[in-house]
């Protein structure tokens, strides 16, 4: 049995990165059986009794030093991700100290290192682009989930460890049936149901008047009723309710903050138009086949459209109304094609997704066998 440890932005309820974790976990599982091997998992976390219990998995406080050496003197692989860890303009810009921190310890403890399914980027601090460097090279593999990571990557001088793109772990994400859907009525009424995702961003009073005059507008030509759903429960949910309150039409929130991301996942399913600014609700709608415009706030999110064949609508401080309108509708009215081609490219990135974690568990196995 192999012990691997899992760093990323867990435990705080953060839907997208939920999902993130439960796919790797079931996919790495999946390929540890094919084997008839097992793995024993321990996340990092920042509430470890809640991700334990979800996730059926052992758990350590995110910034629990003491335990956290304790637990990778132990283990025989440390996984960084998935998601956009490396980058520096969130939250107080020391996200890639953090985990790159814990990617070196790992090293320093002879552990084999891996990055999994990273969105790299931005990385705009120099002492940072130079961390990314000194340490990624020393990683024993490297797996990117755009285009874009890549070219970050080779920019920061990143080449010796093995470097691949695959897709966002959550494609491998199974729906679960959700007890309640809140739209029950407009289901019952034949209505098309238009979802919003947003999130809070600088410039965000401008950007939210456009997405409203679009979802009213939307609303009203295609009779359709209109649901916000806050991805990040705690930090979406003020500015969703700020939305709310701009719109003329009546909105219902979703407000079950202790959805699955595979009950969540089954309410996508049943969308019929997306607007978001939050990656993993366009994420969602594409593993759904529900066509979508997609709003940036970070390049992350250009590039997943790109995956898709699809223009963003533009970004947060250029995005407008007639745009919005103008993309959603012309999706709309080709929906069946747009679906199609949705679920076949979801199939192919479904398929990356599995060709990463078979080659970490291959990985993992090999680095204790050889003699």
């Amino acid at each position: 049995m192999k012990h691997v440890v899992i760093s990323g932005y867990y435990g705080f309820n953060n839907t997208g990165d939920e999902a993130v974790l439960s796919a790797m976990l079931s996919a790495m599982r999946e390929q540890a059986s094919k084997k008839d091997k097992e793995i024993v998992f321990t996340v990092l976390s920042a509430q470890p009794d809640v991700t334990a219990s979800r996730h059926h998995v052992c758990a350590v406080g995110r910034t629990d030093l003491l335990n956290i050496i304790r637990t990778l003197l132990k283990c025989d692989m440390f996984i960084s991700g998935g998601g956009g860890l490396l980058q520096d303009t969130t939250g107080l810009r020391l996200s890639v100290a953090y985990y790159l921190g814990l990617v070196l310890l790992a090293l320093l403890f002879g552990k084999p290192a891996v990055l999994y399914a990273h969105g790299i980027g931005p990385v705009t601090g120099p002492l940072n682009r130079l961390l990314v460097r000194l340490i990624a090279n020393r990683a024993t593999l490297i797996t990117v989930r755009d285009t874009g990571s890549l070219e970050e990557l080779a920019r920061m001088g990143v080449s010796r460890p093995p470097v691949s793109l695959t897709a966002d772990p959550a494609f491998l994400l199974t729906a679960t049936a959700a007890e309640d859907v809140p739209f029950a009525a407009c289901l019952s009424d034949k209505k098309p149901v238009i979802a919003v995702a947003v999130r809070a961003w600088k410039g965000q009073g401008r950007y939210l008047e456009e997405i409203a005059i679009a979802a009213d507008t939307l609303a009203e030509e295609l009779n359709a009723c209109l649901v916000l759903i806050p991805m990040y429960y705690s930090e979406d949910l003020p500015v969703t309710q700020e939305l709310q309150g701009m719109l003329h039409n009546d909105a219902v929130i979703l407000e079950e903050e202790n959805m699955t991301p595979a009950e969540l996942l089954s309410i996508f399913g049943r969308l019929d138009l997306v607007l978001a600014v939050r990656l993993h609700a366009l994420i969602f709608a594409a593993a759904a086949g529900v066509p979508m415009v997609g709003i940036g706030y970070d390049p992350k999110v250009n590039a997943f459209m790109s995956r898709l064949g699809l223009l963003p609508a533009g970004d947060t401080s250029e995005v407008t109304a007639p745009v919005i309108i103008r993309q959603a509708l012309e999706r709309w009215h080709q929906r069946d094609s747009v679906r199609q081609s949705l679920l076949q490219r979801r199939d192919g990135l479904r398929a990356e997704a599995e060709q990463a974690a078979a080659i970490v568990i291959e990985t993992l196995f090999e680095s204790g066998e050889k003699p």
